[in-house]
């Protein structure tokens, strides 16, 4: 029992001594390094993406957070562990100091290790696995960005020294930008026959003034799937004029029935674009005209006996005329007070005025003893200053209550080229029918 003690005397002993000698300053413990760094022992570093998903797209950009544990040093080095990855797939602060991997387009490998590794024990270091989805693409369609050719059908004709625009529309997954090689199949086409890339992205065809190629074709292949190509016939000559199309401020096409008007509210206002459509990109000058279908006719004063007493009423009579047959279409009585005067319209109807867009109309009145005067009177439409411009800009005056417009938009490299449609002020717009001022 007492060797036992003295053994483990002398191991403590011993254990101590170690102990102190490693941490007497000056002491090298036989190293020759008097500097040697501490490491403070149980340091751990935790990274995870900032995102739902592990995957980054070829093109894309991911950010990470990382938890150091153990020691009051946070900060950490990132790097990436796979040396073959391509050069622009680096991870690099960002605009807001966060460590954000950033992928090439051209990248080949699938997965990426993100390494962080903590700066008060480099041997202490946190990983994420980041996967690379291969691109899926489906089709590859080639077409204009205006209507220019309507129905497009990967046709169009460019005249020699003509120019026309391209886009392109990828479908499939797993990729950001819709990433095609532009060519033209044909190896015969003049120098001056090429396709320019703008630094936008914007893909312009250029037909040399000398070609003497009849036509070719215009090719766009994905850079994800060589084997999805889109393509288009040009043949070279001068396009002609098919049509007009209108379009509303948000690019949709506005209907031509007459019975499906776009609608618009008095004072509002809308602007129309008007593309001439044809075999290739042919002058878009157009001229706009416009006619009026609707006449917004009057406000007047009304007075009739209720329950004893005398009350005063207004009504806003509009009347429909159509211009193509000079024939009524319809009336509307709005009214205030005035909850009976449809009928008398009924038994008494609007006149037109032979030559003349006034109308007369009967209207019920009480003289100031409240005998009932019927007694027609003579009213001339409220044109105001409703109208469309040269760019198509159609601007609707505040008295406009209930308005139908015929708008035109003819082309001017083929007068016989037209589009109309039918613009109607909204009914329920109350904006400028005010009771007279006594009211």
């Amino acid at each position: 029992m007492k060797n036992i003690l003295q053994r483990r005397s002398v191991f403590l002993g011993i254990t101590l001594a170690v102990a102190i000698v490693s941490l007497m300053p000056g002491c090298d413990n036989g190293s020759g390094d008097n500097n040697k760094t501490i490491v403070p022992p149980g340091i751990t570093v935790e990274v995870r993406i900032n995102s739902s998903s592990p995957n980054v797209l070829r093109g894309g950009k991911a950010t990470f957070l990382v938890a150091v544990k153990g020691t009051d040093n946070k900060n950490v080095t990132w790097s990436i562990d796979e040396a073959d990855r391509r050069e622009e797939t680096k991870i690099d602060a960002n605009a807001e100091g966060e460590p954000c991997l950033s992928v090439s387009e051209d990248e080949t490998l699938g997965t990426l290790t993100v390494r962080a590794v903590s700066e008060a024990d480099p041997e202490k270091s946190g990983t994420v696995k980041v996967t690379i989805p291969i691109p899926t693409v489906e089709n590859v369609e080639i077409s204009l960005p205006q209507p220019w050719v309507d129905p497009w059908q990967g046709k169009v004709d460019v005249g020699p020294g003509g120019k026309i625009e391209f886009t392109v529309k990828v479908t499939g997954k797993d990729f950001i930008r819709e990433a095609v090689s532009w060519s033209i199949d044909n190896g015969n086409k003049k120098e001056g026959t090429a396709i320019d890339i703008g630094a936008d992205g914007a893909v312009q065809l250029r037909v040399a003034q000398d070609e003497t190629l009849e036509s070719f074709k215009v090719r766009a292949v994905s850079k994800w799937d060589t084997g999805k190509i889109g393509e288009v016939t040009v043949t070279v000559k001068e396009p002609t004029v098919k049509g007009v199309v209108i379009l509303d401020h948000e690019s949709a096409e506005v209907s031509d029935d007459p019975k499906k008007p776009i609608t618009i509210k008095a004072s509002d206002s809308e602007a129309f674009q008007a593309v001439v459509t044809g075999t290739g990109k042919v002058d878009q000058d157009v001229t706009w005209g416009i006619e009026r279908l609707t006449y917004l006719i009057s406000v007047e004063e009304i007075r009739q006996d209720k329950d004893g007493k005398w009350t005063d009423g207004w009504a806003s009579i509009q009347l429909e005329i159509d211009l193509d047959d000079d024939k009524e279409v319809s009336t509307w009585v709005k009214t205030g007070e005035m909850t009976e005067l449809a009928s008398v319209y009924e038994e008494k109807p609007i006149e037109r005025i032979p030559g003349s867009k006034e109308v007369k109309i009967w209207v019920t009145n009480y003289d100031d003893e409240g005998n009932i005067l019927n007694e027609q009177i003579t009213l001339a439409p409220v044109t105001g200053s409703t109208g469309i411009d040269g760019t198509g800009k159609f601007t609707v005056d505040g008295r406009e209550t209930f308005g139908k417009f015929r708008l035109s938009a003819v082309s001017k490299a083929d007068a016989a080229m037209k589009k109309e449609v039918v613009v109607q002020i909204d009914s329920s717009n109350e904006i400028g029918i005010e009771p007279p001022p006594e009211f």
